[in-house]
């Protein structure tokens, strides 16, 4: 793993994607000033992952602790722990009628009690399970907490706009090659990107925070960061189809996550594309009206963001999209 403090953040990729990111990215609608990266950090609440646990009657004293943990933590009953899930139990002692559930997608667990986790259902359309396996300590610490997400939500408390996460294929100069690309793009545009101007919507006294970026390199192989993996993984339907190229993952907010940049995908002009998207004004200010998949996070969110701008509470009218792009402002 590697990281680095940068300027600029990525864009969307592969040929699969382009059609629907841009229609993401260039629809207009009205806007409000404020960069979505600031104000999805500031506004924008978690959504809860859905946490299933198949139980058919027999516990080990470990389990039942595990489980009475999670309850403690969805319930808001663990204030070292926030994490952003929802618990679910489904008990009965007939296996059969366990294994017939419709949640398990037709997976068969391979022992009782079995966790299931999905995405938060109100961030994505992915109804495929996001990771699996038995109720034990491990699993759950794996779920709740590894050292890139809290280098990740470290940077985003910190103020970081977007980290973009670049998840190694394995070839090495492929790599390497899509990891400098990345740079190069990101520090060109941290030093050119050009911000909304708050009197062009007509407010004043709107504090605009500046740029910043970052960007780490993630191993596939990283055990430590098996859950990370899935949820990057299945935030689109097909990405597993593309496990032999880098992709690269742009992460802000409250640890939302773009559309993914696949192979050849990771380009100047898709890293710009989502850069403009990133930093210009938010089109919409209801969370569920934007892209981006969650990660889970143990954060206080709320707690520990402090807010310098103004929330909308109704969508305002107005030009949106890219209005502060550098050619509105007359630059080159």
């Amino acid at each position: 793993m590697k990281a680095s403090v940068l300027g600029a953040p990525v864009g969307m990729g592969a040929a699969l994607f382009l059609v629907a990111g841009a229609a993401i990215l260039a629809a207009p609608a009205a806007a409000c000033p404020i960069p979505v990266y600031q104000y999805s950090l500031e506004w924008w609440d978690v959504d809860p992952y859905e946490v299933y646990i198949f139980d058919n009657g027999s516990l080990t004293d470990e389990q039942e602790a595990v489980i009475e943990r999670l309850e403690r933590i969805a319930g808001g009953g663990d204030s070292d722990v926030p994490a952003n899930l929802r618990l679910r139990r489904v008990q009965n002692e007939n296996e059969d009628r366990l294994f017939a559930h419709s949640v398990l997608r037709g997976h068969q667990p391979d022992s009782f009690p079995w966790m299931v986790i999905f995405y938060p259902s109100l961030s994505t359309n992915v109804q495929t399970p996001v990771w699996m396996g038995e109720v034990s300590e491990a699993n759950v610490e794996a779920l709740l907490h590894s050292p890139v997400r809290q280098e990740i939500t470290d940077m985003l408390l910190d103020r970081t706009s977007v980290v973009w996460v670049l998840l190694e294929s394995g070839d090495a100069s492929a790599d390497d090659a899509a990891y400098e690309v990345l740079e190069q793009e990101a520090r060109r545009l941290q030093d050119t990107l050009v911000l909304p101007n708050p009197d062009r919507f007509g407010f004043e006294d709107i504090e605009i925070t500046d740029i910043r970026f970052e960007t780490m390199r993630l191993s596939r192989n990283d055990d430590s960061e098996r859950v990370l993996l899935e949820m990057l993984l299945q935030s689109e339907v097909d990405l597993k189809d593309y496990d032999s190229e880098p992709m690269v993952f742009p992460i802000f907010g409250r640890g939302l996550v773009m559309h993914a940049l696949i192979g050849r995908g990771i380009n100047a002009h898709m890293i710009r594309e989502t850069a403009e998207f990133l930093a210009g004004p938010t089109d919409h200010t209801a969370k569920a009206m934007n892209p981006g998949t969650e990660i889970l996070t143990a954060v206080d969110w709320n707690g520990k963001v402090e807010p310098v701008s103004q929330e909308w509470t109704t969508e305002p009218s107005g030009l949106g999209g890219f209005l502060d792009g550098p050619q509105d402002a007359g630059e080159s």
